[in-house]
């Protein structure tokens, strides 16, 4: 039977669709590893661990690769039902796409519940990493050590938060603060936290806030965290709101098709 000339439309704009949902899922799938792999995402993600292995966005980061692999071959499996206008393929692919489609909306919930959660905890587990765990466990101590070079803070409130720390007590009460909190002459240097140069480290050291001002970070970590946990989730967010727009019309040209078959 002839196609008429609106399903002649819908066919064409869905094979055309469907090349752009197939760079969909190709983007969903290099964003989750590029996720899981950047090194400075990596190392300040270690701050937010829900577990001895990752954090909620680096789970969340392997859901987006299944995600995408899944709508790489849903998108190959709707360009062959438009193109043999395959009545059980179209509609195949709209149940795919709702399945799809649902599973995007439980991580979106998830990607909220989780960013809440770590915000809510994130003071608590801080102080207590900060406290037993900074210059003892390396990958803690890099990742805190970055945080404080990235956001130019100290500490979780501010420096007086390694007063009764593991590592302080260890130095013997060498160093007040972490070099990291002062003020570094390397600052914009990529890998600036692993080789700090503060600029003046014994006024840096000091205790009297007075005199260590112009030489240490004076805001804590928490609120930069905090914000940083927020731009990420955001970037979920937009980008899975993305994908599922496509999918709601690729949804519509499908239907759109199957009725002129």
């Amino acid at each position: 039977m002839a196609l008429s000339c609106g399903a002649k439309c819908a066919k064409g704009v869905l094979i055309s669709f469907n090349l752009i949902f197939w760079l969909s899922g190709c983007a969903l799938i290099a964003f989750g590893i590029f996720i899981l792999i950047e090194e400075e995402k990596s190392t300040l993600f270690r701050l937010f661990q829900v577990d001895e292995n990752y954090a909620h966005l680096q789970y969340l980061a392997f859901a987006f690769i299944g995600i995408g692999g899944l709508v790489f071959i849903v998108g190959f499996f709707g360009c062959c039902g438009a193109m043999q206008e395959n009545k059980c393929m179209l509609v195949a692919y709209f149940i795919f796409l709702f399945i799809i489609l649902g599973c995007e909306l439980a991580v979106g919930v998830l990607a909220v519940v989780f960013q809440e959660k770590g915000t809510s905890e994130l003071e608590e587990k801080f102080k207590e990493t900060l406290k037993t765990k900074y210059g003892l466990d390396q990958p803690i101590t890099q990742a805190i050590d970055l945080a404080q070079t990235k956001f130019e803070c100290c500490g979780v409130r501010d420096g007086s938060d390694y007063a009764d720390s593991s590592w302080r007590r260890k130095l013997n009460d060498e160093k007040n603060v972490s070099p990291t909190c002062c003020v570094l002459r390397n600052a914009g240097q990529p890998g600036a936290y692993l080789d700090p140069q503060p600029l003046n480290e014994s006024m840096c050291q000091k205790e009297q806030d007075g005199m260590n001002m112009r030489f240490r970070h004076q805001t804590g970590c928490k609120i930069k965290l905090e914000e940083y946990l927020k731009e990420e989730s955001m970037l979920f967010l937009g980008l899975g709101c993305i994908v599922s727009a496509l999918e709601i019309f690729g949804m519509i040209f499908s239907v759109c098709l199957c009725k002129e078959i």
